[in-house]
């Protein structure tokens, strides 16, 4: 995941090499796949095993288009209702939410 510095506002050389920079949440109930989301699309990895967030996580991932360097960070928001509280402070300053929902479980899409 991303360092501890980045978390606390100490900015390390290589954060600051972007033109544009989005912070983006993924938000949905628990067990709807947001952390595979996150870890296949920023490291292009995965894990069957199922490992629960707790609270919230990011992962920084770098793209580039129209040479312009873009930098994501993609918050990973625990989906369990104990943790509602903790995670809405971290919508402050999101750019951008990608809503999931499992296609299989009715209640998963209604709540988003």
């Amino acid at each position: 995941m991303a360092s501890a510095n980045a978390v606390y506002g100490q900015k390390e050389s290589s954060d600051q090499n972007f033109d544009y920079m989005f912070k983006i949440l993924i938000i949905g109930n628990s067990s709807v796949g947001k952390t595979s989301f996150l870890f296949r699309y920023a490291d292009d990895s995965f894990t069957p095993a199922f490992v629960s967030t707790v609270g919230i996580d990011f992962k920084v991932k770098t793209i580039y288009r129209n040479d312009k360097r873009i930098k994501l960070q993609i918050w990973d928001t625990a989906g369990q209702e104990r943790y509602r509280t903790i995670t809405t402070a971290y919508y402050r300053g999101a750019m951008g939410f990608i809503l999931m929902y499992d296609i299989t479980n009715e209640e998963s899409f209604n709540a988003v």
